[in-house]
């Protein structure tokens, strides 16, 4: 099974889960994201690839609220996932202690 998150939106509950792979013994062990295209490869442990195409749904930006401008590239992005990942260090440093 493949969950696919939002760490934006919500770090605990996934957005959609696919079954990904045909066996319960067979591991996923490559994925990589599509930059162009809204495509995900996923490869698992016995030579398989599988390539899912991600829902509209899911590739929907955020509504612009009243008054207030939604930003939208790369960078904001990254910035999100930065954050996030400063988050989680946080955390496992306070967690070390």
């Amino acid at each position: 099974m493949a969950h696919v998150f939002d760490l934006s939106i919500n770090k605990y509950e996934a957005l959609c889960t696919q079954l990904v792979v045909a066996k319960k013994k067979n591991k996923i062990t490559h994925i990589q994201f599509n930059p162009v295209y809204p495509i995900v490869i996923i490869g698992d442990e016995r030579g398989h690839v599988t390539s899912l195409k991600l829902s509209p749904n899911l590739r929907r930006m955020p509504k612009e609220k009243k008054g207030q401008e939604v930003k939208k590239g790369p960078e904001v992005e990254i910035a999100k996932l930065d954050k996030l990942l400063n988050l989680v260090r946080d955390l496992e440093s306070k967690a070390g202690k």
